[in-house]
């Protein structure tokens, strides 16, 4: 038998804690796309979905690096994921006309 590194058990409750962790990161990107979309005087509403895909995007990253020291990153990551998901179909509904 060859000598493997030993997978860490992950702790269901850490992955919770990290989902709600993810959640109001989440809410904090939403929240400052909106102020840099004012700042920035956008006037289209897919414009806010825009910046906080790139918000989600960059905080899914720096959760991803995380992902093998604790199990707090995979809740974020679920969480980011989700919140993606939905900033996609609000994206798609501004792009349609359905928002404006």
């Amino acid at each position: 038998m060859s000598e493997t590194s030993e997978i860490k058990p992950r702790s269901t409750l850490q992955v919770a804690l990290g989902f709600f962790l993810g959640i109001l990161l989440c809410i904090g990107c939403s929240f400052l796309s909106v102020l840099a979309g004012a700042a920035l005087g956008l006037s289209h509403a897919w414009m806010f979905s825009l910046l906080n895909a790139i918000a989600l995007v960059a905080s899914g990253m720096v959760a991803l690096r995380k992902a093998n020291q604790s199990s707090y990153p995979e809740g974020v990551l679920i969480a980011v994921s989700v919140a993606f998901v939905l900033n996609v179909i609000v994206f798609a509904a501004a792009l349609s006309g359905h928002l404006e």
